[in-house]
């Protein structure tokens, strides 16, 4: 049955549906990040976590200076300290950009190599190849990953970018560094509330790690339609009151009519841009990604963590990634 292909790894999601499950499941998969998921949700908590990582980071890495061949930078007349600013602030920061060489390589990549329909090794397929594809699995492609192409020499300079772990740094403190790379579609389709939940396009927060920033670069033109990403300003930091009554300390998805009445419609951002916009955020801060409704959208992020807990990158066995019709 295609949806039971679709569908089979669910049974191991760590973040499976029930409390009971969630617990069984991250027990067996790893007690140091258990514990993490379980405790960092708690702002208090992570506030803690994130004074003393600062206040003992290491020093040297305050200085790095920005290598010319980055893939990635600034905006003009930007700073890194004036993005870490707004990192602390409001959550997010709209002042980075992909080089023009990185832009250029990286999408050239993306249309000559396959991706994979909601990340499922069996479901490969160029872009040429969607429509007969969604025809194969008898549903419409919402996303599409692209895994174990983080070695590739196009993607040397974001992976390296020295101006990314100076901000990373900056921000979390001691032991930062780039922990995921990952490069999806995101397409027009008419799917159902379930699908998008699990594309995370309802408002959530992320529990990566107790410290944690994540770098967006679209690759494609975002306009109105196109499925920007939403962020809602100032969010990153929930007083304890707010987090035990409102949200139970539980991750997990919120309307929008939610989210609007709690932080108010000035605090919704959504970020448009061309081709190359990037936007630094803390999403333990609530977004979302908007499904697209024009124009599909591709888009790369970077994460970078204080604790790499190995499932964050977009990899898979390279025996199982498989063309659709085979």
């Amino acid at each position: 049955m295609i949806n039971k292909d679709l569908n089979q790894d669910r049974k191991h999601d760590i973040n499976q549906k029930g409390i009971i499950g969630k617990i069984v499941n991250l027990l067996s998969y790893n007690y140091d990040y258990a514990l993490m998921k379980i405790f960092s949700r708690i702002f208090l908590l992570k506030r803690i976590f994130l004074f003393f990582n600062r206040f003992f980071k290491n020093l040297k890495l305050d200085n790095a200076q920005t290598d010319k061949a980055d893939g990635i930078k600034l905006r003009d007349g930007v700073s890194v300290d004036e993005i870490v600013t707004d990192l602390n602030k409001d959550g997010f920061s709209e002042k980075l950009r992909l080089s023009q060489k990185s832009l250029g390589e990286i999408f050239s990549f993306a249309n000559k190599t396959r991706c994979y329909a909601y990340g499922n090794p069996k479901y490969g397929f160029h872009l040429s190849e969607k429509e007969s594809c969604q025809e194969k699995l008898k549903k419409h492609i919402l996303i599409a990953k692209y895994f174990n192409f983080q070695s590739e020499e196009v993607f040397a300079g974001v992976i390296s970018s020295s101006l990314l772990q100076d901000i990373a740094s900056k921000y979390l403190g001691r032991g930062a560094k780039n922990i995921a790379t990952q490069l999806w579609w995101t397409f027009p389709a008419d799917v159902d509330t379930a699908t998008r939940s699990k594309a995370a396009h309802y408002y959530h927060r992320d529990v990566d790690a107790w410290g944690f920033v994540k770098f967006f670069f679209y690759l494609t033109d975002v306009k109105p339609g196109g499925g920007p990403h939403i962020y809602v300003r100032n969010s990153h930091k929930p007083n304890f009151i707010a987090q035990l009554f409102e949200e139970k300390f539980r991750i997990n998805r919120h309307t929008d009519t939610a989210v609007t009445k709690r932080f108010g419609v000035d605090s919704i951002c959504p970020m448009y841009g061309s081709p190359g916009a990037g936007l630094a955020a803390d999403t333990f801060g609530f977004h979302k990604g908007e499904s697209p409704k024009k124009t599909p959208r591709l888009m790369l992020c970077a994460v970078y963590a204080t604790s790499d807990y190995k499932v964050q990158e977009f990899a898979a066995d390279p025996e199982e990634l498989v063309h659709y019709n085979e």
